[in-house]
This record gives C-alpha cells, sequence and structure tokens, in this order.
C-alpha cells in the first residue's frame, strides 16, 4: 500500500464528492481510511469509508440463509392446488397472486398519503384572523386602502397632461370630414371619366 500525504487524500476526497474519481483512486481512498493511521481533520471521513466498505462485504458474502427461505416459500406455494382449475392455470394464478397483493397494498398506501397531503393541505390554507376585535381589523383595512389609494392618485398625477394630447384631435375631427368630402369628389369625377370613355 502506498503512504498518501493528507493534502493529496484531501483532493481525491474534493474530487470523489464530485463523482469524478475512477476506480483505482476510490479503492486508494478505501485503503487510507481503513488502515488505523488517519489525521485527525479527516477523522469524519474514515467512518463513512467504512460502511461502504463492510456493504460491500456483505453484498460480495450474500445471503445464504434468506435464499433458502426464499426458495421454501416458493415451493410451498405451488404445492398448494386451487380447487376446480386445471394445473397449469393453478400456477400462473399462484405467481401473480403475490403481484396482485402487492398492487392493492400499494393503492391503498397511495390513496392514503394522497388523503394525508389533502388534509395538511387544507390545514395550511386556512385563513386566520390576526385581530380578535372586528373593528380594529376594519379599521386597519381601511388605513392600508387609503395608504394604497394615495400611493396609487401620486403615480397617477403626472399622467393627467395625457388629456391634454387628445383635445388637441377636435380640430382634426373637421379635416375627416374634409377628406370624406373629396374622396366622394374623386368618385364622381371617376365615373365621370368612365362614361366619357364610352362615348
Amino acid at each position: 500500500m502506498m503512504i498518501m500525504e493528507t493534502g493529496q487524500i484531501k483532493i481525491l476526497l474534493e474530487r470523489y464528492f464530485e463523482g469524478q474519481t475512477d476506480l483505482q483512486e476510490e479503492q486508494l481512498l478505501q485503503d487510507y481510511f481503513s488502515a488505523d493511521v488517519t489525521d485527525l481533520e479527516l477523522l469524519p471521513f474514515r467512518q463513512q469509508f467504512l460502511l461502504i466498505r463492510a456493504v460491500r462485504e456483505q453484498e460480495s458474502s450474500g445471503y445464504p440463509e434468506f435464499e433458502a427461505r426464499l426458495a421454501g416459500l416458493i415451493d410451498s406455494q405451488h404445492q398448494e392446488p386451487v380447487s376446480g382449475l386445471p394445473a397449469g392455470r393453478q400456477v400462473s394464478i399462484l405467481r401473480r397472486l403475490p403481484i396482485m397483493k402487492m398492487a392493492a397494498a400499494a393503492a391503498i398506501i397511495t390513496m392514503i398519503g394522497i388523503s394525508g397531503l389533502l388534509l395538511v393541505q387544507k390545514d395550511r390554507h386556512r385563513t386566520r384572523d390576526t385581530y380578535s376585535d372586528p373593528q380594529q381589523a376594519y379599521n386597519e383595512a381601511q388605513k392600508t386602502m387609503l395608504y394604497v389609494a394615495h400611493r396609487m392618485n401620486s403615480g397617477i398625477e403626472p399622467l393627467s397632461a395625457v388629456s391634454k394630447i387628445n383635445a388637441g384631435n377636435e380640430h382634426l375631427k373637421s379635416l375627416k370630414k374634409l377628406n370624406n368630402s373629396l374622396d366622394m369628389l374623386n368618385m364622381v369625377s371617376f365615373i365621370n371619366n368612365s362614361s366619357n370613355l364610352k362615348k
């Protein structure tokens, strides 16, 4: 095993927590933290790497007693026949039975979870009074509305000059009438010209 300096271990730890280490570098970290000699500054990480090693060792050893119990349960279910069904149909029903039980349990858990969420959300959005005296609440609301109205009026005040812009448009209405009259004259002139062409 290669002895590494604390600075190198810190760099490797940074890369490890960012997900940038390869298997060889992770093995170096495992070996470093498995040894009894560990820097005090790095001691909090030792427990984490020891747990990872323990899980890996447990996974590699397997679970022989669990597998034996599971095989026994599977065999016992295959040996219990369902009356009135052909043998091939009995096996398919027995295979579906645990799945159907799990689906029913999942549906029940989902319904309980959704109803719990709805109750929590309903409770969160319940309106609560901040004042016990209705008259005091009314007075506070009135003060707030007056404040908002005052701020809006002070913001709208500079826009009063906009109405003066529209005042100039009143004189232009007579020009519109003149324009309509000119359009009528152009039409009469066009009709007159077209009747002259026919002759």
